[in-house]
């Protein structure tokens, strides 16, 4: 009896995995099935990692699944920003698909840690607060290049509504998500970033991209004013926080001055737009609120570091709003 089991977990476990022989590699694939996925594959000689999750249900939406891909911050990983951020909550409650790929550690022969080890992402800064000299950006990884992979490998296992694929990031990751609408605008429909910046040099977007900026007006690396910042004897400088929004915008040919939709002892809210075409440049400053995550359920940013938290928002929430409202035109 106990061989039989034996033998129907390994059948079970061989038409759950594809194994593609490339090269001499061996690259092992799990086929998507609801719920949570942890998947593998090589990409540029690195083996890189993501969760992925599907929605527990029969009724797919005639177009195809939404996708929102969640980047975690400097010193983060998946399992921790999916713990934090309540997305993928939000993926099964409203029915999309999340993804939250990990970045690249410090030491990749060491498994990742916050403090010891942190993961990091080509983001195109200059200078990283978490990892200096061995983040990604010193690394020079493709990051770009590995997400625009991991969204194309779950377009070819499921469905996805192509008009309807989305880049959320914070801190570390919300510079990634910028970079990835930046360069694979053919891709994005829109971005969401919580206390991040985007570095690289402005352009024209070959394809229209909305942008949802989040950040609060005590945060200590995101600061209002701009300026240096420094963590564990590391230095970076950082623009205006409103400089990110305003460089997108003018990416986008929305060159009028943004209209200011509320300020009050809670939100500043400036919007681009919308123009003709729906694309739109939305900035919600959070009053008394510092670098953490806005969610509920963030519990990984103490105020001794990272200045002060309020409850004014849930990020995950106003971004999926948005979303929702600017599929890709």
């Amino acid at each position: 009896m106990i061989l039989v089991r034996y033998f129907l977990a390994f059948v079970l476990v061989s038409f759950s995995t594809l194994i593609v022989f490339a090269g001499g590699e061996r690259l092992v694939v799990p086929q998507l099935h609801p719920g949570r996925n942890d998947v593998e594959f090589d990409h540029d000689g690195r083996q890189r990692t993501a969760v992925i999750f599907i929605p527990r249900t029969d009724q797919i939406p005639p177009t195809g699944w939404s996708l929102v891909m969640m980047l975690h911050g400097g010193g983060g990983s998946a399992n921790n920003v999916i713990e934090s951020s309540g997305w993928a909550e939000l993926g099964e409650k409203e029915r999309f698909v999340t993804i939250f790929p990990n970045g690249t550690p410090k030491n990749e022969k060491r498994r990742e840690s916050f403090l010891g080890n942190p993961q990091t992402w080509n983001s195109g800064g200059k200078q990283s607060l978490a990892a200096g000299e061995f983040s990604a950006t010193a690394k020079e990884i493709d990051d770009v290049g590995f997400l625009g992979e991991l969204i194309e490998r779950v377009q070819r296992e499921i469905r996805i509504d192509p008009k309807r694929i989305y880049v959320a990031g914070h801190s570390n990751g919300a510079g990634m998500a910028y970079r990835f609408g930046f360069e694979r605008s053919d891709l994005v429909a829109a971005v969401g970033v919580a206390a991040g910046t985007f570095f690289l040099n402005p352009a024209p977007l070959s394809s229209l991209v909305s942008l949802i900026q989040i950040v609060g007006d005590k945060d200590p690396f995101t600061p209002m004013a701009g300026g240096d910042v420094t963590i564990a004897g590391r230095t970076a400088t950082m623009p205006p926080a409103l400089q990110s929004p305003r460089t997108w915008a003018s990416m986008l040919g929305l060159h009028s001055d943004p209209k200011a939709m509320q300020n009050d002892s809670t939100l500043s809210v400036l919007v681009w737009g919308p123009a003709k075409n729906g694309v739109e440049v939305r900035s919600i400053v959070i009053k008394g609120h510092g670098h953490a995550y806005p969610s509920p359920t963030d519990r990984f940013h103490p105020a001794f570091l990272f200045g002060p938290t309020v409850e004014t928002l849930d990020a995950t929430e106003t971004m999926w709003r948005f979303f929702r409202e600017h599929p890709k035109t």
